[in-house]
């Protein structure tokens, strides 16, 4: 991971740039050294072969440094998507909150649908009794007309 300020300098660019870097500012692809000198002997760093630690016109950067840069990166990045998470599961569970005030309003539609259905059936049945006694009427009526 890596970022750079834009600044009016090459030298304030290559400064503050962070983390670990696969190419300098000028294009040159960056190569990895162990340090020989007495000062940090067995040291790693990352430079540009155009440039030196004293050059900083070109990146050069210990890479111990480079690596805590990195991890205090993804350590943001970390709280970020953290903070993220955390109102992603509270929304998920007012969605679950929804859903079962959904779930009951459904259940209890489905109890009126079935109570709804009872009555029609009912409805239906009193209607073929009423049905018949009303062909039963019309056929006391005829009867009693042709005999009387």
């Amino acid at each position: 991971m890596s970022s750079s300020n834009s600044s009016s300098t090459p030298t304030d660019r290559v400064a503050k740039q962070r983390g670990i870097h696969t190419r300098c500012n000028c294009g040159e692809a960056v190569s990895h050294f162990t340090s020989k000198t007495v000062r940090n002997l067995g040291r790693l760093f990352h430079r540009c072969p155009m440039g030196s630690e004293m050059d900083k016109t070109h990146l050069f950067k210990w890479t111990d440094k480079s690596v805590v840069e990195e991890i205090e990166d993804f350590q943001d990045l970390f709280d970020v998507l953290l903070v993220d998470n955390i109102e992603f599961q509270k929304s998920v569970r007012a969605g679950e909150t929804m859903m079962k005030g959904h779930e009951s309003k459904i259940e209890e539609m489905e109890d009126a649908i079935a109570h709804c259905e009872e009555k029609i059936t009912e409805c239906i049945r009193e209607l073929r009794i009423i049905k018949a006694l009303f062909v039963c009427c019309l056929v006391m009526v005829f009867m009693y007309l042709a005999y009387a």
